[in-house]
């Protein structure tokens, strides 16, 4: 779950000042990782914090949330974990706690350390269960993370991969604004340009059905690509793809050539 703010007009919409003499809204959303579709969309203007924007959100129990540091607020992961949801996110640097139990990790992995904690601040006390500290190295950039969650059924390695696949969703902001192009809006009042983003959400669902009926291998932009070249064909979309092949495979280059002489 992720938000991203999209410019404006500020003379041309009012409605959406975010600062500095700048206009912008945001549209806040949470992506099924199963199928890389969208549950919700919500809109506000762009100076709401993601965090006050997604307390009016209530989630079935099971959910698992990945969310960043954004959405750290205490006492709103506390009710998540009253009402039975799950969340994986990253911890802030100025966090303090008590380690309580540790946990042996396999650093052959990345893994750092695996612990149970309890917040010791006094925000931190508006949590007042336990959680679950993992730390964990990229072995491709170096990077390290610290991640807190309140699932302990999992392993760490597992609650470091879930973080990772938080990507999808910025994949998806991705793909609206490029694609979908939620970026230049028809127009300028608070109705239209809500009505263009459920235009464009409804075509990205259209699309992942015609991926999912014709069991194509195809990314979004891919697929989006074809039906943009083919729709002014006078034959079925089905039986275009039907036709293709299911794997999409660019045709080999050319060899590159050395500067040097071997």
């Amino acid at each position: 779950m992720d938000s991203t703010t999209i410019s404006l007009c500020l003379e041309l919409c009012p409605w959406a000042r975010f600062h500095h003499g700048k206009g912008a809204f945001k549209l806040h959303t949470a992506i099924d990782l199963a199928g890389d579709l969208p549950q919700f969309a919500l809109i506000t203007p762009g100076r709401v914090h993601d965090i006050k924007a997604i307390r009016t959100m209530e989630f079935p129990p099971g959910t698992t949330l990945i969310v960043d540091r954004g959405y750290v607020d205490y006492a709103w992961l506390w009710k998540l974990t009253e009402s039975g949801v799950y969340f994986v996110t990253r911890m802030k640097d100025n966090c303090r706690y008590k380690v309580r139990e540790c946990r042996a990790v396999n650093r052959t992995q990345g893994l750092r350390c695996d612990q149970t904690i309890v917040l010791s601040s006094l925000r931190g006390k508006k949590y007042p269960g336990k959680l679950r500290k993992v730390s964990y190295r990229d072995p491709d950039t170096g990077e390290r993370y610290t991640f807190l969650t309140n699932r302990f059924d999992l392993s760490a390695k597992t609650i470091a991969l879930l973080y990772k696949a938080r990507w999808q969703v910025e994949l998806f902001f991705k793909t609206l604004k490029g694609y979908l192009r939620v970026k230049k809006f028809l127009g300028t009042s608070v109705q239209s340009v809500q009505a263009q983003i459920w235009v464009a959400l409804i075509a990205y669902l259209l699309v992942s059905l015609i991926r999912w009926k014709e069991r194509l291998n195809w990314s979004i932009p891919e697929t989006m690509a074809v039906i943009g070249v083919m729709i002014f064909c006078r034959r079925p979309l089905t039986l275009l793809f039907r036709e293709a092949p299911t794997l999409r495979l660019a045709p080999p280059g050319p060899e590159q050539l050395t500067p040097w002489p071997s």
